[in-house]
């Protein structure tokens, strides 16, 4: 879906409030784009700890150990 404004209709209204339609058309592109990167950080981070669980027991391993020392 897509929305448009009419020139005619943006120019009618004074300057100060076209800035503030601006400014909070600004205001929600920022916080949705900010929930997008939230949501991919924390993707990776399930990712990463979902990865690190499957390793558990090799890591606790004797046989790891003495491959270290």
């Amino acid at each position: 879906m897509s929305y448009a404004i009419e020139k005619q209709e943006w120019q009618s209204l004074p300057e100060h409030a076209q800035r503030e339609i601006y400014d909070f058309f600004l205001f929600i592109k920022q916080r949705y784009e900010q929930r997008a990167t939230q949501k991919n950080d924390l993707n990776e981070t399930l990712a990463f700890s979902n990865h690190s669980a499957n390793l558990v027991d090799e890591w606790t391993n004797e046989n790891e150990d003495e491959i270290w020392t």
